[in-house]
């Protein structure tokens, strides 16, 4: 049974209300939500590529590096947002800075325009996984109606020879059968169209009864991709040249430390990786308990995200590493990274192995559950904000908000799906999560840092948790985090060029392409400046007295409560920092001023 809250004041509707909240049946449900989040197909065609680009064993520096500065404190901060206020992010900021109470809405924007072309992957996902019962398997074999004059089943004997994959062809022409240029959509391929119906369809069945429902749905679908990732990689090492491939992965340069390359790639993997900026965690965390101990949380959701991408770079390199050596070319010839990863090369190395059809089921049907997590999540953060900030209109309509989005969505990403559609996500990868969610991150620990204050927020986490915040969180919180966001959001302009699609010679984008990407950033921006130029000219009193009354929050009822009655035990411990615990509930604060 999933436990129900007490009393919850609303601010959307511009009126208070009661509500009854729903939570996590159990804590397990929450951990396994965040893991099935953060862990997505990032962790297994980015991370371990960029291992072996910058200095193999090498590059854990920096990353670990990046984790401790960056992911694990930004993970922790959105917990506390979600955990403490208990709303998702649309109200959880207005509480917090109500100038820039827009954070939450851009959020959830980016989560919205994320959703959208995140399960196109799983459209082709479902398109292969069909294709897997097929013998022999269709990517393997030239002379298809969809294979070229240039189609070449590489092996030891033709290993200097010039040609094109069956696999790329099979993806590109067969799958996709994509148009020349980005400039040309096409028309829409019905085949895929009918998978991304089918995917929103699994989306929709699996979150539109709430959190209880999709925390048992993660039972499964977070804990079986680590089954066959373990599955394949006593496969994999067994492989002939498996162990050159790993040495390959592992093998330490740290020359190539001096790259501001690898320290720029290793931020922006963690930045990326752990989800934050989405509203996903702050939206999961709101339906935990308030004594939930969230730190401890956040490093353990952090570790195990971190580990899998580490031990998918074994299961990902054993397997280039037989191919390399199957076909007699060294491994970085078959090397790549992003979809050509899981939909080219890997598929390639399965079929050559004996009971090819079977590898190759179970390695896509773990990609689908791997990509569902990630998918339930974000559309959860949409859900949640909204039906947080018009709860009297959306609550109790929550089962047809979700379906009246999934709609929205998948009409949106048939843009996807087209002959041309593979430009128009490539266009959605780039933007949808660039810009505007680095500065979407960095607005999120500026004001908790400067205008609700570490001192405040540390003392507010202490007193429901009954745990002590230890100094070396607040200096993240404070000084390292923020300026490790803004390195990566530098980095971002600096090494900024206009989209274009594919290797060198890359095909150009039309002047729409930057125009829509940079649309979407816009957007996003635009929800945390807009409403905070709005509330200034709105507010009462001289410019300095709007800004000091939108920027700083007064103290909550919970917060003057807190002062006033020390807990015997931990309060004791706590009294030399000033912070003090009583009840520890799922309510949210409760202002008491707003002067």
């Amino acid at each position: 049974m999933a436990e129900k809250d007490e009393k919850i004041v609303d601010g959307g509707d511009n009126d208070s209300q009661t509500t009854e909240r729903e939570g996590w049946g159990k804590k397990i449900d929450f951990v396994l939500s965040c893991v099935g989040f953060a862990v997505g197909f990032g962790n297994l065609w980015r991370f371990p590529y960029l291992c072996y680009k910058y200095g193999g064993g090498a590059f854990l520096i920096p990353y670990i590096l990046s984790l401790v500065i960056c992911g694990i404190p930004l993970m922790a901060l959105e917990f506390g947002i979600g955990q403490y206020f208990a709303k998702g992010p649309t109200i959880a900021f207005e509480h917090i800075c109500p100038l820039f109470s827009g954070t939450g809405f851009s959020m959830i924007f980016i989560s919205f325009f994320v959703a959208i072309y995140y399960v196109v992957i799983l459209a082709w996902i479902l398109y292969f996984l069909v294709a897997s019962f097929i013998t022999p398997l269709p990517w393997t074999t030239c002379g298809n109606p969809w294979n070229t004059a240039s189609c070449l089943v590489r092996n030891a004997s033709n290993a200097n020879e010039s040609g094109t994959s069956p696999s790329v062809e099979y993806f590109n022409n067969r799958v996709l059968n994509m148009t020349s240029n980005p400039d040309d959509a096409g028309p829409v391929k019905w085949d895929l169209a009918l998978l991304l119906v089918l995917a929103w369809v699994i989306v929709y069945l699996c979150i539109f009864k709430g959190v209880k429902w999709t925390g048992k749905v993660v039972y499964f679908t977070a804990t079986f991709p680590y089954v066959v990732l373990i599955i394949l990689f006593f496969r994999g090492v067994t492989l002939d040249g498996a162990g050159e491939g790993i040495r390959f992965y592992l093998q330490v340069d740290v020359s190539k430390l001096a790259s501001a390359d690898a320290w720029r790639e290793a931020g922006t993997q963690i930045f990326y990786s752990l989800g934050a900026g989405f509203g996903s965690l702050i939206a999961f965390a709101s339906y935990n308990k308030r004594s939930n101990n969230l730190l401890r949380d956040a490093v353990t959701i952090s570790l195990i995200n971190c580990g899998t991408s580490f031990f998918g770079g074994f299961v990902i390199f054993s397997m280039l590493g037989y191919m390399a050596k199957q076909q007699q070319v060294p491994i970085d010839r078959v090397v790549t990274q992003g979809p050509g990863l899981i939909f080219q090369v890997y598929p390639a190395g399965l079929s050559t192995l004996p009971g090819a059809n079977f590898w190759s089921v179970i390695f896509f049907f773990m990609l689908i559950t791997l990509g569902l997590d990630s998918q339930f999540a974000m559309v959860e953060a949409v859900v949640t904000g909204l039906t947080d900030y018009w709860p009297k209109k959306l609550l109790k309509r929550k089962p047809w908000l979700v379906l009246g989005l999934c709609v929205i969505m998948f009409l949106i990403g048939l843009t996807c799906v087209t002959k041309g559609g593979i430009y128009v996500f490539d266009l959605f990868n780039t933007y949808s999560a660039g810009t505007g969610l680095i500065i979407t991150v960095i607005f999120e620990a500026c004001i908790i840092s400067y205008c609700y204050g570490i001192k405040r927020y540390s003392n507010n986490i202490a007193r429901i948790t009954g745990k002590s915040v230890w100094f070396p969180w607040k200096m993240c919180w404070f000084l390292l985090t923020p300026l490790m966001i803004l390195a990566v959001f530098i980095f971002s302009i600096v090494y900024y060029s206009p989209i274009s699609y594919g290797p060198k010679p890359s095909k150009p984008y039309p002047w729409w392409g930057e125009f829509v990407g940079w649309l979407m950033a816009s957007i996003c921006i635009a929800s945390i400046i807009v409403p905070a130029i709005y509330k200034l000219i709105k507010a009462d009193g001289s410019f300095m007295e709007r800004l000091k009354k939108l920027l700083f929050v007064p103290l909550t009822e919970e917060e003057i409560l807190g002062k006033e009655s020390y807990s015997d035990e931990v309060g004791k411990a706590m009294e030399e920092s000033n912070v003090n615990v009583y009840r520890a509930d799922r309510t949210g604060p409760s202002y008491v001023s707003n002067v």
